[in-house]
């Protein structure tokens, strides 16, 4: 009999012997009856709680063994998409919409405040939504609150004002689902380091390829269509939730909200919602939350509004300024990819690897603040604009995950959902906020203040992540 009460160890079985590449039906006995869980390679444990008269099914997050992980894995990687593509479609359309809808930078840029009330509304509601429908559910919202809102911008609104509309249950949706894909990821059992890479590269990657796809939306006159690729990835993920979050039940998440961080049923096992002051007493959270804000703001800063910047400043090629916008999202998206498998390899810590990355980040957005300081037209100008970006990117990218494993490490598993799920939302206020700041300082100052307005947020998140140990202790050591 184990540590918790009502809870047994049963032997997967019916296992035959396999190629390494297939499968076998696998199932548990309990009294005498044969209960079939997933197909699993290999011999593995599981345990079936019995807990207030819900049968809970608990297992580790091992993609090798349990092809329910992959699905998991698989959604995140899929929703991360949409992430991706959503939070850099608004900076790719600004000037399309202005155009449209014959409304200004100003009134457009609204669109990010909307979108940080949707933000808002899921750092306070994630570990709500989390209690009453548990993971599964959980998701199952995020899908729909996607879906329809990119429906309807995908049938071209005839008032932008309807548009603008549909970004906050964007932005409420993919702040729930951001937060249980950075658990979720971030406690697998092996190579969760590279798998957070991938995650954030594929988001890297879809900013990435934005600005040119949305330029040749532009140029085909149907902008509006380019809301289907987002919409379709949505209807994958949802299509993905059954086999992958059928055992994470409402149940199973308030159970694990009652265990202490050696995996023990705490005394008190009743399900009360943890407050947001509560969350936010813990130095980690309010670390994580500070950190992502400034981050989350630095980089979709950057991105939305340096394709405008650009525009307005630099050269009128809508096509060319497109592929040098891209530049930052390329080295996010590369930096995530190979950074994440190199870390552990080059330094002791994620928390000594994003020390050096940050002030990385810092030496080539002060170049990039240099270069704009000139003005110049030639193709040598520009490849000097986007190496310095390029870098800028490659540096700043594996900082996300990288925090996130931090927090993890330091967080006790009770509050892993709610004090990540509030953090991770609390950073995307950030990310809609601070780019709407920068919007309205843009109306006052013009676009030639953008580069500044985004080396100011790297080195304030720089600053922050350098001051983590002081304020956690477990960190002095590293």
């Amino acid at each position: 009999m184990s540590k918790v009460s009502g809870e047994e160890e049963y032997e997967l079985g019916g296992l035959h012997e396999v190629n390494a590449d297939a499968s076998a039906t696998s199932y548990f006995m309990k009294d005498g009856e044969r209960r079939e869980i997933e197909e699993v390679e290999g011999r593995a444990v599981v345990r079936e709680v019995n807990w207030k008269g819900h049968d809970i099914l608990l297992y580790d997050l091992d993609y090798e063994k349990l092809p329910m992980v992959r699905y998991q894995v698989a959604f995140c990687l899929v929703m991360f998409l949409v992430f991706g593509l959503n939070d850099q479609t608004t900076g790719s359309l600004l000037p399309t919409l202005t155009e449209h809808y014959n409304i200004s930078t100003f009134t457009v840029s609204n669109i990010f405040l909307i979108q940080l009330s949707g933000y808002t509304c899921a750092s306070l509601l994630n570990e709500k939504v989390h209690r009453m429908g548990g993971v599964r559910g959980a998701m199952v919202i995020v899908c729909m609150l996607c879906i329809v809102p990119l429906l309807v911008m995908a049938m071209k609104p005839s008032h932008f004002y309807i548009y603008m509309i549909c970004c906050f249950p964007l932005g409420l949706g993919l702040g729930v689902m951001d937060s249980a894909a950075n658990v979720l990821i971030g406690n697998l059992t092996q190579n969760k380091n590279e798998w957070m890479g991938i995650l954030h590269a594929l988001y890297g990657a879809a900013a990435m390829i934005t600005p040119p796809t949305v330029s040749y939306f532009v140029k085909w006159g149907h902008w509006n269509l380019f809301f289907l690729i987002p919409l379709i990835c949505c209807t994958a993920g949802l299509v993905l939730i059954y086999p992958a979050f059928k055992f994470e039940t409402t149940a199973k998440y308030n159970y694990l909200s009652t265990l202490d961080g050696d995996g023990n049923e705490t005394a008190d096992t009743g399900v009360d919602e943890t407050s947001l002051f509560q969350i936010l007493k813990n130095p980690v959270v309010v670390l994580y939350s500070i950190y992502m804000f400034l981050y989350l703001g630095a980089e979709i800063t950057t991105g939305s509004w340096f394709f405008t910047y650009l525009l307005k400043t630099k050269s009128d090629n809508r096509i060319g300024m497109s592929y040098v916008a891209a530049s930052f999202w390329s080295g996010i998206t590369l930096g995530r990819l190979l950074l994440g498998f190199v870390t552990k390899r080059l330094f002791s810590t994620e928390y000594n690897a994003s020390n050096a990355y940050s002030w990385l980040s810092v030496v080539f957005f002060s170049l990039f603040v240099a270069i704009g300081l000139l003005n110049y037209s030639s193709i040598f100008y520009f490849a000097c604009m986007f190496v310095s970006m390029f870098f800028g990117g490659f540096f700043i990218g594996p900082l996300f995950p990288n925090a996130s494993i931090v927090a993890l490490q330091n967080l006790p598993p009770k509050l892993h959902i709610s004090g990540m799920g509030t953090a991770v939302a609390i950073g995307g206020c950030g990310g809609a906020g601070l780019p709407y700041l920068t919007g309205l300082i843009i109306h006052s100052c013009g676009e030639e203040i953008i580069p500044f307005m985004s080396w100011s947020m790297v080195v304030a998140f720089t600053i922050v992540w350098y001051l983590y140990p002081r304020f956690i202790p477990a960190l002095k050591d590293n």
